[in-house]
């Protein structure tokens, strides 16, 4: 079976994040659930099953290196 596989990894600073409205953020998070609800994980069962349900973020402080990055939680 053929699969549509898709990745996405966006660093967005908090600033523009937070002014970003809730309607919107809240829209995006209902999508990315419909789409995860649809999603299979690859070879499942099999000893090369790859994990391919799965989106998450996180805070990350990479740029400031003065705390480590946030817990991630799932989408």
């Amino acid at each position: 079976m053929a699969l549509w596989r898709g990745q996405l990894d966006l660093a967005i600073p908090l600033s523009v994040w937070n002014a970003i409205p809730v309607a919107r953020k809240l829209a995006f998070r209902d999508e990315v659930r419909a789409l995860k609800a649809l999603a299979v994980k690859i070879n499942e069962g099999l000893p090369e099953e790859e994990m391919t349900v799965k989106a998450r973020y996180h805070v990350c402080h990479h740029d400031t290196g003065d705390q480590p990055c946030e817990e991630e939680i799932e989408i």
